[in-house]
Parts: structure tokens; C-alpha cells; sequence
């Protein structure tokens, strides 16, 4: 059955028929992917209780009509589409398609002209003459477009806002080109010739600022946020980071920068700026409640003032009740101290631990400074955060003890004593004062659930008696996350790497030493099983630690998705050694449930190389998969 006689046929059936599969054939240029974004006629999904679109033959006529919109913009003329073989599966549920396509030759670009950059500074017409579309290419209509916005974003970063560019068709330009023109040579011959007009307007420069719609905000703060004076160059850089820079505030729920109206219609060589602004609830309140198969009922409560004396600083008060963590602190941000964008921090409160083989209580406070630097926006990337670095400083009263069973697990008094316990009580404790900085970059589509971007944070401290406290230690952590699209899918990954450097191992505070496994860890096992174990199979930390985990996230119908995976991990007792041979490994699926509140997610995991003689709370583990829920992905 082919052609015409598919909509006679759905007809007569009287049911909605599923699309099978869609093909493509002569399709030479472009992948069979990227042709279906270009039509509507949607594939359904092989799952059996998923929705799919019916067929529908007026969507199909349309869709030959898109192909053939699709070649043309992208420089293929003559280009033929036509709906080839149409194949109905023997129960007359569903049906397959192909579409043949006669591409024909492209349409080139022969010559590049860029005119009206006259006068300019080299900083303009330098970059004007590398632009990314060349002769040779393609007459893709996404180019050309894209040729333009190159030009704008140039002279708009450089005081040109009122710049207009247009791109023109005309005959080959056989004379010396004119002062001011820019020519791209080495072109295709016979094909088209384009002139890039630019009209770039008068040299501009910051004028006055108007703040509207404050009410108990100072104007200091937006003073602190705005990144551009009043007579510098314009640079749209500058308005877009004080934009972001406005919009990160918790205080506001609008924020809008743009010139004043008449200014920019009337091409003025001082552009006034105008910001809008619209203030929110000054304080909130977040009240929440979960269940995980490591904490087990949680429980949540936070109060903030997000905009504390009219400064847009925050007051925080937060507690939280779980088996894993229990306590109370308060904190205080204070936005933008520098015009570079310091940011003041200070926390204090005190929390309890209770981890499957020793418990903890940490009270004491930090505080820090947040700095961001190189703040760039891409095509594509939402949640761009540039790179960060935070200087703290630490200091806060430790005091833990092994669990009962650990304690007779452990046995050994030598070995109580280089984890830095007493040998009688299994107790520590000390007071841990030290400075770490902290560089981190954040370059995601979303921030909640990516499918795009990549994550790096790094971070270097120094622990000692001479900056107030008792222990003393190093510690060097690195950890990079990747996303990438693949299709319908997308692939995670995740690496990361420390260490605790310190000559006399008992003064590392046992809370601190790295454990692996559980729900964010290697799935295979539960909540820090991974590590160096004592002589009676006990894991007691270590001071190495290198871990990596990779995912595959397909979507299964709506807001369900799932996973595969494998985690591979493992810890060393000694600072910088571990051996990569004893990695353990996990390897598992899972569901992913997203919703308003984040990704819900439930994960069964299989362990590859299990640890002999395995114990935890004075029992030999045996047991080879686990199963987490959770919230939010494992990374």
C-alpha cells in the first residue's frame, strides 16, 4: 500500500493508527534525526502503555511540505521530497513510512562583502573579517542569521546599541573594495554573492540610572549589583551580568534593564538605563517532609528574611529532623560587597550524625566570602554561573564515638588509637579550625535535571592548631560532572577524587574520614560499606578516595523516566594511595519520577565484586543488590 490509498484505509478502519517507524532515503546531508525535528509525524513508542499520536494524513502532506522548507532554507533549491513506500503491519494497527528525498546541489556562497565598518576601531573590524560564515558554505538561512547576531553582539559590545545589519544578494564586486569594507575571499565560483551592510549608529556611552518600584530595598543595593558607570562604553555584557547579577536576588521576584525608550529611539549618543524592579515576601517559610531508604522519615523546616535592614541580605534559621541528621543553625548572606561580586557568608548551629558505625556532633559556625568571576552566557546554556571561588574559615567543636558493635568489632587497641579513639569508650572529639577555598563552575541547560553541561568543583584546606582548634590535617577534593544529549537520551557521568594528607593519621577527626557506597555513592552497597575494613571486616574510612559512576536517562512515557548505570569506587587507608585493581564496582536501572517539587528516583543495584567478609553493625553482610529511593539524581 503506498501514497494516496493510506488515508481511504485509516478511514475504513474507524481506529487510530500508530506510526511504526519512519524512514529516510537519499537523505545525503543531513542525519535522519535531525530531519525528524523538521515534521510532526511523531514515531510512538514501543512501550505498550505509553500515548502515541494517531496517524493522520493531512499532518503527512504538511510534513512533505516542512522537508521541503527544511532544504530550502539550508541552501538546496532544487530540492524533491516525495512520500515513498507506506507499509501496514499485518494487524492493521500500525503503520511504517519513508520519505524519499532528491537533494540536488546546494547553493553556495561564491563571496562575502561587509560594508559600512568605516572609522571603526580594530577591535570591530578585525573580528568582522573572521566571521564563522565563509565562502564556500552552504546558503543556510541559520547562518546568515547567525552572521548577523555575530555582527550585532560585536558592535553592541563595543558602544554600538543602535547598530542595524542586513544581509543583501547582489552581483560579484569586481573593483578594490572601499575603505570600511571587509572582504572574505576564497569562495566557490558560481554560486551567490552577499553583502553584509552594517549601520552601526553613534558611539554610545552610559548615561544616568532610574530605579523603579522600590520600596524597603536601598538603593545602594542596586547601586552594589549594576556592574556599568555612568559615561563608560556601553557593552551589552555589562547590562546582561548586572541584569543576572539583579535577578539572583532573593528579595526580588521582577527585575528588568533595559535604555530608556525615547533615548534608544532617537539613536542617543548617552543612553540612559532604566531599571524595574518588583519586591517580594520578605519573609518565608519552607515546611517539608520525605522518606528515603537511608534517612527514613525526614523532615524539614526553614525560615528566611530575604531582604534583612533593606540590604537584600538574607537571615536563615533552618532545622532538620532525619536517622541520618538532626539539628538547628542559622545563617547570613550578605550580596555583593565588592563591585566584582564578594559575597558574605556566616553560618552557625549545631547537628548530629548517626552513620551505621559511629555517631557525631558538630557545633561551632564558618564564615566565608563568595566571589564570581568570568560570568559568560551561551546559546543554549540556562544556568550559567561562571566560575566561583569561596574563601572560609571554619571552626566548629567535634565530638563522635564508634557504635557499640563497631567498638567490639574493632577490638584492637592500636587500632583505636591511630583512628584518633579512646580505646576504652571508642569516643574523639577536638575542635576542627582551619580555611578552605573552594573553586567551583556551573554550566548547566537546567539546573534541577540537566541533559546538557558540565560541572567542576575543586577544592583545597588546611586544617592546624595555629588557626584555633586541635586537629590537624589537609584535605584536596576534585569532582567533574558531564551531561550530553543523545537523542531521545541523555548520558551522565561523574568523577571524583580526595585526599586527607596529614603526618599523624590520629589527628584526622573520625567523622572525616571518606566512606563510599549508598544511594548517591556505589549503588551496589549501602551507606559507607566502601573502605578499608579492620581484621574483623568492619569498614573503618580511610584517607584516599576515587569514585566514578556513569548513567544512560531515557525518557519512558511523560513525566517517567529511567536509568542504567555503573558505579565504580573505592577508598584507601593511607593518604595519596589507593589501588584502582580493588575498585568496586555496581551496576543497576532505576525509575526517575520527575515532578513540581524535583526528581523522585528509586534505583536497584548489583554488586560485581562483593567484599568478603563484609560486616556491618555486628553482622556479615551477604546480601548483593540493594535498593534506593531518594530524591534528586545520584548526581
Amino acid at each position: 500500500m503506498a501514497g494516496l490509498a493510506v488515508p481511504a484505509w485509516a478511514q475504513q478502519t474507524g481506529r487510530d493508527i500508530k506510526v511504526k517507524s519512519i524512514a529516510f532515503e537519499g537523505n545525503q546531508t543531513f542525519a535522519a534525526g535531525v530531519l525528524q525535528t523538521a515534521i510532526q509525524t511523531r514515531k510512538a513508542s514501543w512501550w505498550p502503555w505509553s500515548r502515541f499520536q494517531a496517524f493522520d494524513q493531512r499532518r503527512l502532506d504538511a510534513d512533505l511540505s516542512r522537508l521541503r522548507a527544511f532544504y530550502h532554507d539550508r541552501g538546496f533549491p532544487e530540492v524533491d521530497v516525495r512520500l515513498g513506500e507506506v507499509t501496514v503491519s499485518p494487524d492493521g494497527d500500525s503503520v511504517s513510512l519513508r520519505f524519499v528525498i532528491t537533494e540536488g546541489p546546494p547553493l553556495l556562497i561564491s563571496s562575502i562583502v561587509v560594508e559600512g565598518l568605516e572609522g571603526l576601531p580594530p577591535a570591530i573590524t578585525e573580528p568582522a573579517a573572521r566571521l564563522q560564515l565563509k565562502p564556500g558554505d552552504r546558503r543556510d538561512n541559520a547562518l546568515l542569521l547567525g552572521a548577523r547576531s555575530e555582527l550585532i553582539a560585536l558592535l553592541r559590545e563595543n558602544g554600538y546599541p543602535h547598530v542595524r545589519v542586513e544581509i543583501l544578494e547582489r552581483a560579484p564586486q569586481t573593483d578594490a573594495a572601499p575603505v570600511g569594507t571587509a572582504v572574505i575571499p576564497n569562495g566557490a565560483q558560481g554560486g551567490v554573492h552577499l553583502a553584509i551592510v552594517v549601520t552601526p549608529g553613534p558611539e554610545t556611552r552610559f548615561g544616568s540610572l532610574t530605579m523603579n518600584g522600590l520600596k524597603s530595598m536601598k538603593q545602594v543595593v542596586v547601586h552594589r549589583a549594576v556592574t556599568f558607570n555612568e559615561g563608560e562604553l556601553y557593552r551589552e555584557s555589562e547590562v546582561n551580568r548586572s541584569l543576572r547579577r539583579l535577578a539572583s536576588l532573593q528579595a526580588l521576584e521582577f527585575v528588568n534593564l533595559v535604555p530608556e525608550a525615547a533615548a534608544r529611539e532617537s539613536h542617543a549618543a548617552v543612553l540612559p538605563m532604566v531599571v524595574t524592579l518588583a519586591e517580594g515576601r520578605r519573609h518565608r517559610f519552607e515546611f517539608g517532609v520525605g522518606y528515603g531508604t537511608e534517612d527514613r522519615f525526614r523532615t524539614s523546616f526553614e525560615w528566611r528574611n530575604v531582604n534583612f535592614k533593606g540590604n537584600a541580605s538574607q537571615l536563615v534559621f533552618n532545622a532538620k529532623y532525619s536517622s541520618l541528621l538532626r539539628g538547628a543553625g542559622f545563617g547570613y548572606d550578605h550580596p555583593y560587597l565588592l563591585p566584582t561580586g564578594g559575597t558574605l557568608n556566616a553560618q552557625a548551629g549545631a547537628w548530629w550524625t548517626y552513620e551505621p558505625t559511629f555517631h557525631s556532633r558538630t557545633a561551632g559556625g564558618r564564615f566565608g566570602v563568595r566571589h564570581e568571576f568570568g560570568r559568560l552566557r551561551r546559546a543554549g546554556v540556562a544556568a550559567v554561573s561562571g566560575w566561583d571561588a569561596t574563601w572560609t574559615y571554619r571552626n566548629e567543636r567535634l565530638a563522635y564515638e564508634v557504635t557499640p558493635e563497631a567498638l567490639a568489632d574493632l577490638g584492637s587497641v592500636e587500632q583505636l588509637v591511630a583512628l584518633g579513639l579512646d580505646p576504652v569508650t571508642g569516643r574523639g572529639d577536638g575542635t576542627a579550625a582551619g580555611v578552605s577555598i573552594d573553586i567551583g563552575r556551573r554550566e548547566l541547560d537546567v539546573s534541577t535535571n540537566p541533559t546538557r553541561g558540565t560541572v567542576i568543583a575543586l577544592r583545597l584546606a588546611h586544617v592546624a592548631p595555629w588557626l584555633g582548634g586541635t586537629f590537624k590535617f589537609d584535605e584536596l577534593f576534585a569532582e567533574v560532572r558531564g551531561y550530553v544529549p543523545m537523542g531521545g537520551m541523555v548520558g551522565a557521568v561523574r568523577l571524583r577524587a580526595a585526599t586527607l594528607p596529614s603526618r599523624d593519621a590520629s589527628r584526622i577527626p573520625y567523622s572525616e574520614r571518606y566512606f563510599l557506597g549508598g544511594a548517591s555513592s556505589v549503588r551496589g552497597w549501602g551507606r559507607y560499606q566502601i573502605g578499608p575494613t579492620s581484621e574483623t571486616g568492619l569498614p573503618i574510612g580511610g584517607r584516599t578516595l576515587v569514585e566514578g559512576s556513569a548513567e544512560l536517562r531515557f525518557p519512558v512515557s511523560g513525566s517517567l523516566g529511567a536509568v542504567a548505570f555503573i558505579d565504580a569506587g573505592q577508598v584507601g587507608a593511607d593518604s595519596w594511595n589507593v589501588s584502582l585493581r580493588n575498585l568496586r564496582y555496581s551496576v543497576g536501572t532505576g525509575l526517575r519520577y520527575t515532578s513540581l517539587i524535583g526528581v523522585a528516583r528509586a534505583d536497584v543495584a548489583y554488586q560485581l565484586n562483593p567484599i568478603p567478609g563484609l560486616r556491618v553493625a555486628g553482622e556479615t553482610l551477604t546480601r548483593r543488590w540493594r535498593l534506593h529511593l531518594s530524591i534528586g539524581h545520584a548526581f
